[in-house]
C-alpha cells in the first residue's frame, strides 16, 4: 500500500479581495545585524466567517536587499481576540507561511503578536529560516488605506 504525507495538501488562503481591509506601512527585518526597512508595505486581512481568525497577506515584499523578487506572503489562521477597548488582538506561533504557490516550509512564522485598532495595525513576529537555524525579527506599522 503507497502512502503519501500531504503537509502540502492544506487548503491556499483566502482569497484577499478588494473589500479585505488594506494597510499601508513601515515594514523593518533584522538581518545580519542591520536593520532593513521598506516604505509602503502593503498588508491586507481577510477575517473567517465567525470572526475568530484572519488571514493576513503580505504584499509584495522583500525580506533582505539581496532578494532578487518580491514577494507575497501569507499567514493564515491567526486566532483574533476583541479586547475591551475594542482592539482586536493577534497572535501566533509555529505558522507555516504561504508563499509561491504553496506552503513554504523553509520558514516558519514564531512569536507573531499584534493590534488592529482605530484604522491601524502594528505587529511584530520572527521568520524562522528551519534550513539556517535562525531567526529574523520583523516589525510592521500601517495604516488603512
Amino acid at each position: 500500500m503507497l502512502s503519501l504525507a500531504c503537509a502540502s495538501c492544506q487548503k491556499p488562503p483566502t482569497v484577499v479581495t478588494e473589500e479585505s481591509p488594506a494597510f499601508s506601512g513601515r515594514m523593518k527585518v533584522d538581518y545580519d545585524g542591520e536593520s532593513f526597512v521598506q516604505e509602503g508595505v502593503s498588508v491586507k486581512v481577510d477575517f473567517s466567517e465567525d470572526g475568530k481568525s484572519m488571514d493576513m497577506m503580505l504584499n509584495k515584499v522583500k525580506f533582505v536587499p539581496a532578494m532578487p523578487i518580491r514577494i507575497d506572503v501569507t499567514i493564515m489562521n491567526v486566532p483574533l481576540e476583541e479586547a475591551a477597548d475594542g482592539s482586536v488582538m493577534f497572535s501566533a506561533d509555529g505558522v507555516v507561511p504561504w508563499a509561491m504557490g504553496g506552503l513554504y516550509d523553509t520558514y516558519s512564522v514564531d512569536n507573531l503578536s499584534g493590534v488592529l485598532k482605530d484604522n491601524t495595525i502594528s505587529f511584530s513576529l520572527e521568520f524562522f529560516n528551519t534550513k539556517k537555524n535562525e531567526g529574523y525579527p520583523t516589525s510592521y506599522e500601517g495604516v488603512k488605506k
